[in-house]
């Protein structure tokens, strides 16, 4: 509440508009989204009153609004419907437990600070559930548009083919009734965008049943509403036992609400130049849950459509969110006998137009031609959207997003270099020719315990290929991290090109590479005098101190500037009275005319 103290009257005006024009948006939406909880409707109001309340005093947007949203309630309905029926009194005791435990996950890792946790879900997943969950709303809805009566089922493609089977008993005038809601919903918004389209396809098709009695001809309706404010509740602990059975879909929807949530506050912020403090938006999303848990609520999340509502009409502080709820809370004392006459197939059309709303051909296109793994995480989350349970859509999408990329930077691109001998700059490798006394590798990512393995193998690989290759330097300009790991298969490369009689160099550390070698007492072991901040430094210290004349004399190759004069035995190219190391003339090295690095004659 630190925008509290700072409150102007002239903001009371824009306020209240903006909250009074988001009641009336969640009104309609609040009762649709009950329908795909498996909950009363008013169930879906009581979750727009206090929750919305608590989540605007104490988060950080000045224009999020919390409530019951079409994903959150299609994760409740997943979780509980196996549980219990849909609508029973157990069900909605294990509802309102549900929002306790979400609330308390939200809460917790608001104050542990673990906002950054939220960026392991992808963009990818995102898309990929809320186009599942387009199609899983449409399908549930349909019997309510249709006009059936048929048996609930968790599986989908049982679902669709019990419609199917039953197709020759729709109601005609139900049906007739969710296509009038939809027309006027996507009437209204094609031509009068800033009118309330929802809530004239309500009036509207409420009228006709009320006026032409048409429930009494079989169109079903949403019937009395409680005409009262929320009940407080607390959960029993007959229900409280079932908490092993509820905790995977309370973390599932707590991390889907918490990424809503702050997408939505995010792109509002960076329109209002709002500083979001996220942990504090994680408590107040979590408070939320909990006043839903309290006062007959169900688990919810921030809202993009009431929350876009709320920025729109010109909302300046939390306020108006609070007057929003205040305005539901004053709609079910007031209106509440006029909802009596809603046809259930009107609130499936809302909900039908909301699933098409969900689905960005514009987002799905751009995601699948973006990486072969983004691709794949969005079908592959889509897939478990629809056909498994869906809360364990959120973690696979999670889980293969995160394998996905562990398998990318466990795979630190490594190639072969050498300097341009006109220009000096190091290039890769022509054809493949490198010294014959050293090669100079180049490694891009991290060298960490996921990646050890690869870059160990890729390195002794190396060494097999060239048997006579006693020193290796190691570019490291584009390491990021490397750990003890990595320094373990450092240890192992220097045992090796030691045995060979050489050494191992590196050039262009970052501090923290540095100190880790430091640390753990390997930048003794290899020698501070081997570790260089430019390549051509390292390169030099290598010959001076590794180099074999006589396998210079017979090398058949000119790779650095300094090759013609170490053929000729030159060593004081270094500084007067450096003299080579001596040794002994490899066996596999071909007395061969000099060549440079193009093939030709070396002059």
């Amino acid at each position: 509440m630190a925008w509290l103290p700072g409150y102007r009257w002239r903001f009371l005006k824009p306020d209240l508009l903006a909250g009074l024009t988001v009641a009336v948006v969640a009104v309609p939406q609040s009762m649709a989204y009950a329908l795909i909880a498996g909950l009363p409707v008013e169930y879906g109001l009581y979750a727009s009153i206090m929750p919305t309340i608590i989540g605007c005093l104490w988060g950080s947007s000045s224009h999020l609004i919390t409530g019951p949203t079409t994903t959150a309630s299609l994760v409740v309905f997943g979780t509980l419907s196996s549980l219990a029926d849909p609508g029973s009194m157990a069900y909605i005791q294990l509802a309102l437990f549900l929002s306790l435990l979400v609330g308390a996950v939200k809460i917790v890792m608001g104050l542990a600070r673990l906002g950054a946790l939220l960026n392991f879900v992808s963009h990818a997943v995102l898309i990929g559930f809320t186009t599942g969950a387009a199609g899983l709303i449409a399908a549930k809805q349909l019997p309510g548009l249709l006009g059936l009566r048929i048996e609930t089922t968790d599986f989908l493609a049982k679902h669709l083919f019990s419609v199917l089977i039953h197709l020759n008993e729709v109601h005609v005038i139900s049906l007739g009734l969710g296509l009038a809601t939809i027309l006027v919903i996507a009437g209204v918004k094609r031509f009068r965008p800033a009118w309330p389209g929802t809530l004239m396809a309500m009036v509207l098709v409420g009228g006709l049943v009320a006026l032409l009695d048409l429930d009494r001809q079989g169109v079903a309706v949403v019937g009395a509403i409680p005409r009262g404010l929320p009940p407080i509740t607390w959960p029993t602990m007959e229900v409280a036992r079932r908490f092993d059975q509820l905790a995977p879909g309370a973390l599932a929807i707590a991390i889907l609400g918490l990424v809503e949530a702050m997408s939505i506050a995010k792109s509002i912020a960076d329109r209002t130049r709002q500083r979001l403090n996220v942990n504090q938006e994680f408590i107040g999303q979590g408070l939320a849950n909990v006043a839903a848990a309290l006062f007959s609520g169900y688990p919810g999340s921030g809202s993009f459509t009431r929350s876009a509502v709320n920025y729109r009409s010109g909302a300046k502080t939390p306020l108006s969110g609070v007057i929003s709820g205040l305005a539901v809370a004053a709609t079910i004392l007031l209106a509440a006998p006029l909802a009596a006459k809603l046809p259930v197939s009107a609130l499936a059309g809302v909900l039908i137009v909301v699933a098409w709303d969900m689905i960005q051909a514009r987002d799905i296109l751009r995601t699948i031609k973006s990486t072969r793994a983004d691709a794949a995480v969005l079908m592959v989350t889509f897939g478990c959207t629809l056909f498994l349970r869906i809360e364990f859509a959120i973690y696979v999408g999670v889980l293969l997003s995160i394998g996905l990329h562990l398998a990318t930077i466990s795979h630190p691109r490594i190639h072969s270099m050498v300097p341009d001998l006109n220009s000096g700059k190091m290039v890769g490798s022509a054809y493949g020719e490198t010294c014959c006394q050293m090669d100079i590798v180049h490694v891009e990512g991290s060298i960490f315990f996921g990646s050890t393995a690869f870059v160990s193998d890729d390195l002794q690989r190396r060494l097999r290929s060239h048997p006579d290759t006693a020193n290796l330097l190691i570019r490291m300009h584009k390491v990021n991290t490397l750990d003890a790991s990595g320094v373990h298969i450092l240890e192992t490369l220097l045992d090796e090109l030691r045995q060979r009689g050489g050494g191992l160099y590196f050039s262009g550390l970052n501090h923290r590479a540095f100190e880790v070698l430091k640390n753990s007492g390997y930048l003794k072991e290899v020698g501070a005098t081997h570790i260089h901040t430019s390549t051509g430094a390292a390169i030099r210290q290598a010959m001076r101190e590794g180099f074999c004349p006589a396998v210079c004399a017979a090398c058949p190759l000119v790779v650095f500037k300094e090759c013609p004069e170490l053929k000729k035995g030159n060593w004081e190219i270094f500084g007067p009275g450096v003299r080579p190391r001596v040794c002994p003339l490899p066996p596999s090295v071909n007395q061969e005319p000099a060549v440079d690095a193009g093939g030709g004659p070396n002059p």
